[in-house]
């Protein structure tokens, strides 16, 4: 396990570096070091706003070769630990008089492969080897850098760049503190401990596939299993170590993690997700700023200070110790993480704070809620939580969201038919919504009966359409007058001959596209057919499906989300009693969407909310 700290510039001095053989040498090039360059700027004048915050640099990651002296292998990290010495140098003089630290008190780098790279950097400040002929590759780069240091400086000073005060920035406090103790910018120290038997060299390969990555969880669990050994994770089945993994499994299934997120986690281990509420919730407690939005270290830090700072976040009163800090922290893991599992098996809870999190709501708002609260409060205070949501009001419901637009209230309208499928699905008792399916196959707002096929502009788009709906007509003997209507549209002589002109290459004619729409649509749909925009002519449908499915006419929707069905496809329960007609009592055809089945869809709809917040049991 390894050993991880912050350090602070000065913490490097008096040791010495190492990097191995089995990496490259020095490659930056002007656009990283100026990068840098400007970062230290910038954090130097947002420190002059914000005295306590820290600018921190990526992780050092090393392993001891010497027990007895200060000496390292550096397994990642090189670059910058080298840039950094650049830096330095060019404030030689003034480190020896601010600071009394003559240029042997600081690190040392050497390369395993250029045994001269120390002595070719102490030689740069007197322009020795500043030419453009130098065949060394590591040399050069190393030069190109110092040169490029020292115009960016130079070009500055006076004007942009306090000397003074960027070097206090690198090395110590300000000064009108009285400190001198550097801590402004620091290291993530990631030092591999020497009990590990294994190589840096396999280290240095893990990391750079992708196996070891340096996350918040990766540094945050070195800090909990500081004083733990593999032996001892081994013997004790019930230590942090099997504790975490659990978490870290539970929190990898996909039906636990999307209920509690509406979006992917792009870190490899989500038990981040955890830590960053813990660290949200006692970022106060501790003295430093950092930003959650641009710092991805941020968990960490926080973690790390208050345990460095010995932080009683129980409140018990008197001294601590690191220890009791970290069984704190992670018993707070742990009981985050039991409650998560609470809202998970238990049907309303899984469904409304699942819901509440896909409209947009802060998971830290619920959580204030629940441990504030009794159970039948938390219940009832959810249900206050969702009613902005859908606009819910007791009186007339019904015709209050028969008003919404899909132009005009689209996300309203989606929070609304997604309550719907929620509802019924907690009706059910044996099922939970599948709110990573919601996700992953991204279902969206889609006509029931499809709104106007001018917004199909692809003509690969438009034959797809006609073809899938010619192939409906086929299959529908009963339907030959409007399939020979449709041929005779295109001036086709038979449906082989349509049927070649929507495979060959050549354009097909925008107007009698937009006829044969009209002709088709209006077919299916009833005489008294109004809004093709309000609630009830709307559904969650999956973004997978092409614009032939989502522009169709309405039995070939119907038959396409009978085979998904069939295939065991994810189908939100209300979508499917739409297209299976099982809210219409008396529908006159499977065939068509009328102005009928949309008012039933609509008490339906209505019914179900309403009594969802009444807490009846009607169906």
């Amino acid at each position: 396990m390894a050993n991880v700290k912050l350090v602070n510039i000065s913490d490097l001095f008096g040791k010495e570096f190492l990097v191995p053989s089995y990496q490259r040498g020095y490659r930056w090039t002007t656009r990283q070091v100026e990068d840098l360059l400007e970062d230290i700027l910038d954090f130097q004048k947002k420190l002059n706003k914000q005295p306590g915050e820290f600018y921190c640099l990526q992780p050092l990651v090393v392993k001891k070769l010497d027990q007895e002296k200060e000496k390292y292998e550096v397994i990642d990290g090189q670059q910058r630990l080298t840039t950094l010495y650049l830096i330095l140098l060019y404030f030689k003089q003034r480190i020896l008089e601010d600071f009394r630290k003559k240029q042997e008190d600081w690190y040392i780098i050497t390369y395993e492969t250029r045994s001269g790279v120390q002595e070719f950097i102490n030689s740069l400040e007197n322009e020795v080897n500043n030419k453009n002929d130098i065949q060394n590759i590591d040399y050069f780069y190393i030069l190109e850098a110092w040169k490029f240091i020292k115009k960016w400086i130079d070009e500055r000073k006076g004007g942009k760049l306090n000397v003074s005060d960027y070097l206090n920035t690198l090395l110590k406090f300000d000064v009108r503190e009285g400190r001198d103790i550097a801590n402004n910018i620091r290291f993530i120290w990631y030092e591999i401990d020497k009990s590990e038997n294994i190589s840096g060299r396999e280290i240095f390969t893990r990391i750079n596939i992708g196996k070891i990555p340096l996350t918040n969880a990766e540094l945050i669990k070195a800090l909990f299993f500081i004083n733990e050994r593999e032996e001892d994770r081994i013997k004790h089945q019930f230590s942090k170590a099997y504790e975490w993994e659990n978490i870290e499994k539970s929190l990898q299934n996909d039906d636990f993690w999307y209920f509690l997120n509406k979006d992917e986690n792009s870190t490899p281990t989500k038990i981040e997700f955890i830590f960053e509420l813990i660290a949200d919730k006692y970022k106060s407690e501790v003295n430093i700023n950092v930003n959650k939005s641009i710092d991805k270290y941020y968990a960490f830090y926080i973690f790390n200070e208050l345990i460095k700072s010995k932080i009683d976040i129980k409140k018990r009163g008197g001294n601590i110790s690191e220890e009791i800090v970290r069984e704190d922290l992670w018993d707070e893991v742990k009981s985050y993480f039991r409650m998560f599992e609470e809202w998970f098996h238990h049907n309303e809870y899984y469904h409304l704070i699942g819901y509440l999190i896909h409209c947009g709501e802060k998971i830290e708002k619920i959580i204030n809620i629940y441990t504030e609260s009794t159970k039948e409060v938390f219940l009832s205070e959810l249900k206050n939580k969702i009613k902005p949501y859908v606009e819910y009001k007791k009186d007339d419901y019904k015709n209050a969201i028969k008003e919404f637009d899909y132009e005009e209230d689209r996300k309203t309208i989606m929070n609304i038919l997604l309550l719907c499928n929620i509802i019924l699905t907690m009706k059910s008792q044996y099922s939970k919504f599948p709110f990573a399916l919601f996700v992953k196959e991204k279902w969206s707002l889609e006509h029931i009966h499809a709104q106007n096929s001018d917004e199909i502009v692809k003509d690969k788009d438009r034959k797809e359409l006609v073809k899938s709906q010619i192939d409906w007509l086929k299959r529908e003997k009963h339907e030959e007058n409007l399939l020979n209507k449709i041929t005779g549209l295109f001036e086709a002589k038979n449906i082989d001959e349509l049927m070649k002109k929507l495979e060959s290459n050549d354009p097909l004619d925008e107007n009698l596209f937009k006829n044969s729409q009209d002709i088709i649509f209006k077919y299916y749909s009833s005489d008294k057919f109004e809004d093709i925009h309000s609630i009830d002519n709307l559904a969650l449908l999956s973004a997978r499906d092409n614009s032939a499915l989502s522009n169709n006419i309405f039995p070939v929707k119907r038959e396409k989300i009978i085979q998904l069905d069939s295939e065991g496809k994810f189908i939100p329960i209300g979508t499917k009693n739409v297209f299976l007609k099982y809210f219409s009592k008396e529908s006159e055809s499977n065939i068509k969407w009328t102005q009928e089945d949309r008012e039933q869809y609509l008490n339906k709809m209505s019914r179900l909310i309403t009594e969802f917040f009444n807490n009846e049991n009607g169906e």
